[in-house]
């Protein structure tokens, strides 16, 4: 169940990547203190990364392998800082030509 900041966070955080990516399939999901950033494809959601809350300013980020592991990126930061570095890293598979 996810905690309130968390859900506000989700809101926020999926807002902006709509407004930046351009498309409505790109979907953030509240999990605890992770906000799970997914992509829509035919109706299912694929996650590809997320940003893990550790404290009330900083996140870390994670991505998913194609094992289904969680690899962490060696970087903290605020949850706007860490979006940035997530969508340098990962943005083309948020993009739904990409599958």
């Amino acid at each position: 169940m996810p905690d309130p900041y968390t859900r506000v966070d989700a809101e926020e955080v999926q807002k902006n990547l709509r407004e930046r990516l351009g498309h409505e399939q790109v979907h953030v999901k509240p999990y605890g203190k992770n906000l799970l950033l997914q992509i829509e494809d035919a109706g299912e959601m694929d996650t590809i990364a997320r940003l893990t809350r550790i404290n009330s300013r900083t996140y870390g980020a994670a991505f998913r392998t194609h094992t289904g592991r969680w690899e962490p990126l060696p970087d903290e930061g605020t949850r706007d800082e860490m979006l940035e570095i997530v969508l340098e890293e990962f943005g083309p598979y948020l993009m739904p030509e990409n599958y």
